[in-house]
């Protein structure tokens, strides 16, 4: 039951979120040509899981194209990981929740668990993997 509420809530989220990037890539003059990069999905993660609202969210995307772009990335991976049944939602919900923390933390956890040592953000709020120096983007 855990896993299909969590998935819900991802999806609900992922889908509000790419309509936010979406809005937000179509009012820039010049998008943002660098490629994807794991650190940057991470910090923005880290930077989503603390915005209380979708106009938070929409101002750290204003702010980190790159990373919000990059973090989209590392979202389309976890999809995938669920459509093949390689991901479980290993962390805790608490009751009250941030506007992006199931999407923000399945990301973390994604990314911690596939290439990114702890040393690179160091306090992960929601992590439960271990790293691993493997290739994710």
């Amino acid at each position: 039951m855990k896993q299909q509420t969590s998935l819900n809530r991802f999806c609900i989220q992922l889908n509000e979120f790419c309509l936010m990037f979406q809005e937000e890539i179509l009012q820039l003059a010049n998008t943002p040509r660098r490629p994807p990069d794991q650190t940057l999905a991470l910090a923005f993660a880290e930077t989503l899981i603390l915005c209380p609202t979708a106009e938070a969210a929409r101002t750290s995307i204003r702010r980190d194209v790159a990373g919000a772009r990059s973090f989209l990335v590392a979202a389309d991976a976890v999809l995938k990981r669920i459509r093949t049944q390689k991901f479980d939602f290993k962390f805790e919900e608490p009751q009250h929740q941030t506007k992006f923390y199931t999407l923000a933390c399945a990301i973390d956890d994604y990314l911690q668990e596939h290439g990114l040592l702890k040393a690179v953000v160091p306090d992960s709020t929601c992590s439960t993997a271990k790293p691993n120096v493997s290739k994710i983007l």
